[in-house]
Formats: structure tokens, C-alpha cells, sequence
């Protein structure tokens, strides 16, 4: 019983597991938790954690049933973050488990500028209830 036990053991010991792993940082390498990752094609988006790490070891299927990441293929990566411009990276996985290069994104930039048309309250209505929705319990 024992020696069954033991081969049980060193049989998942020496199992690997297929996954991808990686981080997503901002320009000062500070974490950014809770970025949109989506890995394609596989039909896999995930969060990335408070740590801003994220681990795929499944892809979904058409039927959104979960399977094994397919090896020697190429996949496409794309991170989200609202306020942050989107980054996109392909590489190729062969098996096992592959660490990604920490991805850094950009903070999106707001310009603003002066206007070239002067605007003068005067020259608009009194913006009262009547010119817009109404608010319940008013």
C-alpha cells in the first residue's frame, strides 16, 4: 500500500503544469492590480491580482468549456487598464510553464487647450428644470 502510495506521489510530483505567467507594472515598476489580461485565441481574459500578477493555465473552448493550453503555439496578449493605453505582445509557448517579461504600461495623457470660439454665458438661456431631466423627489 505504501509503495502505491509513494509512486502516486512522485507520478503528480513530476507531472508538469502548462501555464503562463506574468506581471503587468506601471512606468515605475510600482504593480497595477486589477488589469483586463485576454489571451487569444483561447477565449481566456482574467484579473490580474493586488500584486499585479496573473497566471492562464486553461484556455475555453467554442463551447466555453475549459482545456489545456496547446503547446508549440503562438498567442497574443493584450492588457487593459482604464486610464492606461493598451499594450499587446505575441510570443510562442512550447510546454510547461513560461514566465512573460513584466509588461509596463503608459498612462493615457489628457491635453487640453483653450478654445478657439469665445463662449458667452450670456448668450444662452437660463438652464433651469425646464431645460433638462428631472430628478425624482424633486
Amino acid at each position: 500500500m505504501r509503495t502505491l502510495l509513494l509512486l502516486g506521489l512522485l507520478a503528480s510530483g513530476c507531472a508538469k503544469h502548462h501555464a503562463i505567467m506574468g506581471q503587468v507594472v506601471d512606468r515605475n515598476g510600482k504593480p497595477i492590480a486589477r488589469t483586463n489580461v485576454t489571451l487569444a485565441p483561447g477565449n481566456v481574459e482574467i484579473i490580474t491580482d493586488d500584486d499585479g500578477r496573473f497566471v492562464i493555465d486553461y484556455l475555453r473552448d467554442a463551447e466555453g468549456t475549459r482545456t489545456r493550453l496547446a503547446r508549440r503555439s503562438e498567442y497574443s496578449v493584450e492588457y487593459f487598464k482604464v486610464g492606461y493605453h493598451v499594450e499587446k505582445a505575441t510570443f510562442y509557448f512550447k510546454n510547461g510553464e513560461l514566465s512573460l517579461e513584466p509588461v509596463a504600461l503608459t498612462e493615457d495623457t489628457v491635453r487640453v487647450s483653450a478654445s478657439p470660439t469665445e463662449f458667452d454665458p450670456a448668450n444662452f438661456g437660463d438652464r433651469g428644470q425646464e431645460a433638462g431631466g428631472s430628478y425624482e423627489g424633486e
